[in-house]
């Protein structure tokens, strides 16, 4: 299929696959640390400001 180049191209291939991947998963896992780390604060009483301005908007109606 890849000829005689194919000793350079599916490691290639194998290599991009393996980057691709593990940014995916650090990317996954880093998006449910931060938020764990939402949750806990808004847990703690503190609001995110478009939930502040939400409610500022429906006093105001």
């Amino acid at each position: 299929m890849f000829g005689e180049y194919a000793g350079y191209i599916i490691p290639s291939y194998l290599l991009t696959i393996l980057v691709i991947g593990s940014v995916f998963v650090w990317i996954r896992l880093v998006y449910r640390s931060r938020r764990k780390e939402l949750e806990a604060l808004e847990a703690g009483g503190l609001k995110r400001r478009s939930a502040v301005r939400q409610e500022a908007n429906t006093r105001d109606s």
